[in-house]
C-alpha cells in the first residue's frame, strides 16, 4: 500500500489552524464550565447553568467543525501521483 504524500505548506497550515482551533474550543468550554459553576454570584444558578450548557455546547461545535475542517484541509494537501507534473507547471494535455 502506497503512502499519501502532502503539500508541505498546506499540511503545516492545516495543523497549525486545527491546534488554534482546539485551543479555542477548550478555552470556550473553561468559560462554560466557570459559568456553569460559579456559585457565589448574583446570577440565578439554574441561569448560570443554562448559560453553561449553552456555552458547552458551542465548545462540542466548534471542536466538530474543527475536525470536519482540519479533514478537508489535510485532504486537500494530499498530492495524489497522477497530479504530480501538473504541480510542476506541465499540462497533461500535451502528452
Amino acid at each position: 500500500m502506497e503512502e499519501s504524500k502532502y503539500d508541505a505548506e498546506k499540511r503545516s497550515r492545516a495543523l497549525r489552524s486545527a491546534a488554534l482551533r482546539l485551543v479555542v474550543a477548550v478555552y470556550i468550554s473553561y468559560l462554560a464550565y466557570k459559568i456553569a459553576a460559579a456559585e457565589d454570584t448574583t446570577m440565578n444558578i439554574t441561569v448560570a447553568r443554562i448559560i453553561g450548557s449553552v456555552f458547552m455546547t458551542a465548545a462540542v461545535a466548534f471542536g466538530i467543525y474543527s475536525f470536519v475542517r482540519m479533514r478537508s484541509e489535510l485532504a486537500a494537501a494530499r498530492i495524489s501521483p497522477e497530479g504530480s507534473a501538473e504541480t510542476d507547471g506541465e499540462s497533461r494535455d500535451g502528452e
